[in-house]
This record gives C-alpha cells, sequence and structure tokens, in this order.
C-alpha cells in the first residue's frame, strides 16, 4: 500500500455562468487622478484642528474651536461651540454633537463641550440729528439697525449673533459707519466723557483710541439690548438737534 503522502489530490473550479457587473482594472493614469482624491476626505480627528473642523461640521455650528488640556489624570480636547443663532448649548446639545463626533475621534479620546465666552458690551454714542427729522424717529431707527435679531426686511441687526464669532474684535468704525447710514444722522460722536465703547462692567482699556473693542480666543462679543438685562451688553443714544 502506497502511503499517503504519494496521493496528489487536484481541485477543479469551474463556473458554470458568466461573471456580470465586472469593471475592467484602472489604468495607471487614472490611479494617479482618483487616488489622491480619496485620501483627502477627512474621517478622523486627532490633532485640536482637527476637531474643530468636525465639529464645524454639524449643521447648527456656526464655527468651533478645540483645546487639548491636562484634567490632571489624562489629557482631554475641550471642544467650544459658537452655535447659530445665539442658541445656548445645553445638555440636548451637547449630547447631540457628541454624537456626531464619535464618528471621527479615535478610541481613547475624551471630549468635553463647552459654551462659548459671551463678552457683553457697554455702547454710548452721541449723536446729531439733522434738521427736520424728529429726534425720536432717528434714534428709534437706531435701535432697530443695533438690535441682535432678524429685521423685517431680512436684514440681521448690527448685533445679531452670527455676526461675531471667536476672537471677532467689535470695531468703531463700523459702528460709526451703521449710524451714519440711518436717514437723518447728520454726525456721530464718542469722544465725550458721556459716551462709552467697552466691555460691560469694565473700565475702559483705550477702546475709542484703538478703535476696536478685542475679544480673545475663546471670547464672542454679545449685546442684547434688553433693558431687563444689563448684563449681557446695552446700547444707548444721546440724542441732539432735530426736532
Amino acid at each position: 500500500m502506497l502511503p499517503l503522502w504519494r496521493f496528489i489530490i487536484r481541485w477543479t473550479v469551474t463556473r458554470p455562468m458568466p461573471a456580470r457587473g465586472s469593471a475592467n482594472a484602472e489604468s495607471r493614469e487614472e490611479v494617479r487622478l482618483y487616488a489622491p482624491q480619496a485620501f483627502r476626505t477627512q474621517k478622523r480627528a486627532v490633532t485640536a484642528a482637527d476637531y474643530s473642523f468636525v465639529a464645524s461640521l454639524h449643521p447648527e455650528v456656526q464655527k468651533a474651536e478645540a483645546t487639548l488640556r491636562w484634567t490632571g489624570s489624562w489629557h482631554a480636547m475641550f471642544i467650544t461651540v459658537d452655535r447659530k443663532d445665539g442658541l445656548k448649548v445645553d445638555e440636548s446639545f451637547e449630547s447631540e454633537l457628541l454624537d456626531f463626533i464619535n464618528r471621527f475621534r479615535l478610541a481613547g479620546h475624551d471630549i468635553e463641550i463647552e459654551p462659548p465666552v459671551s463678552v457683553p458690551l457697554d455702547i454710548i454714542v452721541t449723536v446729531c440729528v439733522s434738521e427736520g427729522y424728529f429726534r425720536d424717529r432717528v434714534k428709534q431707527s437706531l435701535l432697530e439697525a443695533f438690535n441682535s435679531r432678524d429685521l423685517p426686511d431680512g436684514r440681521r441687526g448690527f448685533f445679531h449673533p452670527d455676526n461675531f464669532t471667536f476672537g471677532q474684535p467689535v470695531y468703531l468704525s463700523q459702528v460709526i459707519s451703521t449710524a451714519m447710514r440711518i436717514p437723518g444722522v447728520m454726525w456721530v460722536d464718542l469722544s465725550g466723557e458721556e459716551n462709552r465703547f467697552q466691555r460691560w462692567g469694565e473700565s475702559a482699556h483705550k477702546e475709542v483710541e484703538e478703535g476696536r473693542i478685542t475679544m480673545g480666543r475663546l471670547e464672542i462679543a454679545r449685546l442684547d439690548n434688553d433693558p431687563s438685562a444689563p448684563e449681557n451688553g446695552k446700547i444707548e443714544f444721546i440724542m441732539e438737534g432735530g426736532l
């Protein structure tokens, strides 16, 4: 009897039906053209910049800033979020955003979602009204132009939350130019002692001289002009001239 190792078993593979739906192999030229594009698609988050970008892809996020911080035991990625329309970054939204980011983050990365640092403003402007215009009507137009809501004609008020984001200064020149576009405004002044252009609740830091109120990396300017909540920013107009 022959030993088993002498036997050679041959298998035959058959294909009873022809293949369908196949495609020809890509040429070298096609590989050079399409392969780089496949690797440009961001499908993971590793660095702080990656997490900022990924969080900003959420449809309700205007902008996000990520910061890697040491918690005392390990590093965690803190993502500060500027939500559209000035909506709050509450627990419900935090949970939704975390689920959105989980598709991109690496295992072992702890993530914390934070609201932005709101900086309320304190602005008092002196306005000279042209002859033939009523001071009260001009003032009402100014308050409407500088509010934080959507205007009836579809435009946004100057201090609408989506007009400002992280680190964006408030420029005095833009305040003046917006006021000067109001019919009946002859000139605008912020040089008097009664005028203000600064952070609410703080002393002036030469903002008028420098022409801007600066913001930190995670700070966003805010001015709701709500009389019942001046701590959320306010603007006043001292009216002169006119009727």
